[in-house]
């Protein structure tokens, strides 16, 4: 995929950089599994460009600066920054169960995130985009998002049904997001790949064409209570929207305004990876505002559906929160990573389904690729004493399961590249398949036993040896702890950066002894698949 370059974002990061982002979540509970299916997918995508070589910056972090955050420590009696502090643990312990690979975590209560937002503030201001008014309106505390009366859905927040909205009446900056209209829609227009998949697009643009208003940037401090936030430069009575400083997060975990020579290296970013709920902040708002700043906009925004569990939407009243790090202890943390990038659409929303996961576990996991692995390397230990041995003469088999090593890397990377993690995996495993199909061909065990087949016998197990190692780096960015294991049981040492560019052709390193060990899915007691 390439990425056209408009007048509005064309100075380009380091050309051999790489800078995806998460959206940052706000602390006001633990994260579950449906918070997870965003960091798998950015996780997974971060992880491909690291073994394309290329210098990949990740980053992921919370938005503490939000109301509800305040609201939520207060109710539960807890100082607001002992509140934030455990929910950051539980929140970085989630990720780290799941193996995320985020280089860099942001807090936005950082003192050099506080300057970054402060910078974007006085630079929209210096521009004659930020002006003083009268805002009286709705605003949703949960969401931090401003409504008019007709957005409002029975009198409550479209994007939370229980809540009715807090009418405000109150002296704020705003800043002038109809000034941006026609930019923003030269620029969607121009570079047909920035918003991502076409659907969500098309719902920018609908808002585009509807006309843009200006939206607020402060939120008045009130006496007696706490000033939670930034402070608006040289106006301390006000604190800068949520909103405003939550984007600026991405401009902060790449250096700005301090560190010229990191932010010129990832700036623009690559990808900001974001859920269907807060397209209007990502693609109308934050464009705007790195426009008024005279910054490059971002190369690509993907943004994905929502996961139900069961068919039901995830709800603490429905009592079907699925906990990540408990889901990992009990299944192990590729599993969980397997079945939500297996079923991972960009263009729809995902269910995630307890005996879904414990089907791909055993029919995907155990009998394709683990019992691929322990075949492999169980006749290598057996016929050749686990020295892995040269090819013999290559027949028509042979051929055509190298050209599909190839063609499966180069599709599964094609569809990485375009946000269909799901379909990249689905690529992977047929090949996963085609290689089972072909030791069953083959059939070593028979010619194992014919004394005149031992260099047909050579090539068939070198050949299966072969393609699973390539394997093992095709399915690192999805499980990349069981190919690590494939990679140490076939004899080599963890799959290393680059390794998509230089070891996924045919014989590009050589393979010796392997070391067979305990098997990468065993099957799943039925006493565990229904505990999950």
């Amino acid at each position: 995929m390439t990425y056209q370059h408009s007048e509005e974002g064309t100075d380009a990061g380091g050309s051999d950089s790489y800078y995806i982002t998460t959206a940052i979540d706000y602390p006001n509970g633990a994260p579950h599994i449906g918070h997870a299916l965003e960091k798998v997918a950015a996780d997974v995508v971060a992880r491909y460009h690291r073994l394309r070589g290329h210098d990949t910056f990740f980053s992921m972090g919370i938005d503490e600066n939000s109301l509800h955050v305040l609201r939520t420590a207060n109710e539960r009696g807890v100082e607001p920054h002992e509140w934030i502090n455990t929910l950051d643990e539980t929140f970085r312990r989630a990720w780290k169960a799941l193996d995320i690979s985020y280089d860099y975590w942001i807090r936005t209560t950082e003192e050099r995130h506080q300057r970054a937002s402060q910078e974007m503030f006085r630079r929209a201001l210096s521009k004659g985009d930020i002006y003083k008014d009268n805002y009286s309106g709705w605003y949703c505390p949960n969401c931090n998002t401003f409504y008019a009366t007709e957005e409002l859905i029975g009198g409550r927040c479209p994007n939370h049904p229980s809540l009715s909205p807090e009418w405000l009446h109150e002296d704020n900056y705003f800043f002038a997001l109809s000034k941006y209209g026609e930019r923003l829609l030269a620029h969607i227009e121009a570079n047909p790949d920035f918003i991502v998949p076409a659907s969500r697009k098309a719902e920018v643009v609908g808002l585009l064409k509807q006309g843009l208003r200006d939206f607020s940037v402060s939120r008045l401090v009130r006496p007696g209570v706490e000033g939670w936030g930034i402070p608006v430069p040289e106006d301390p009575k006000h604190v800068i929207y949520v909103w405003f400083d939550a984007l600026t997060n991405y401009l902060t975990a790449v250096g700005f305004p301090d560190d010229e020579q990191k932010f010129a290296n990832y700036w623009p970013a690559d990808a900001h990876v974001i859920g269907k709920d807060i397209t209007r902040f990502h693609c109308l708002y934050w464009p705007a505002m790195l426009l008024s700043a005279d910054l490059p906009l971002p190369k690509q925004i993907p943004v994905h559906g929502f996961l139900s569990v069961e068919n039901q939407k995830i709800s603490k009243t429905l009592g079907n929160v699925i906990d990540p790090v408990k889901l990992v202890e009990k299944i192990g943390v590729d599993a969980v990573r397997y079945y939500l990038a297996r079923n991972l659409f960009f263009a729809s929303d995902g269910d995630f389904s307890r005996a879904g996961l414990a089907r791909f576990y055993n029919d995907e996991l155990g009998n394709d690729l683990g019992n691929l692995l322990n075949r492999v390397v169980s006749m290598i230990k057996r016929y050749r004493k686990g020295e892995v041995p040269a090819p013999g003469p290559q027949g028509t088999r042979e051929d055509e399961l190298q050209v599909m090593a190839i063609s499966t890397r180069e599709r599964a990377a094609e569809a990485i590249e375009n946000w269909e993690i799901g379909n990249a995996l689905s690529i992977t495993w047929n090949f996963v398949r085609r290689v089972n199909q072909y030791i069953e061909h083959s059939e070593p065990w028979k010619l194992a036993k014919q004394p005149d087949a031992e260099q047909q016998l050579n090539t068939v197990l070198y050949t299966a040896a072969e393609a699973t190692r390539i394997l093992a780096i095709l399915l690192a960015p999805y499980i990349p702890t069981s190919s690590n294991r494939m990679y140490e049981q076939l004899g080599l040492p963890a799959i290393q950066a680059g390794a998509w560019e230089t070891q996924t052709a045919w014989g590009s390193i050589p393979m010796t002894e392997v070391s067979p060990s305990a098997l990468l899915f065993p099957r799943l007691d039925p006493e565990v698949t229904a505990t999950l």
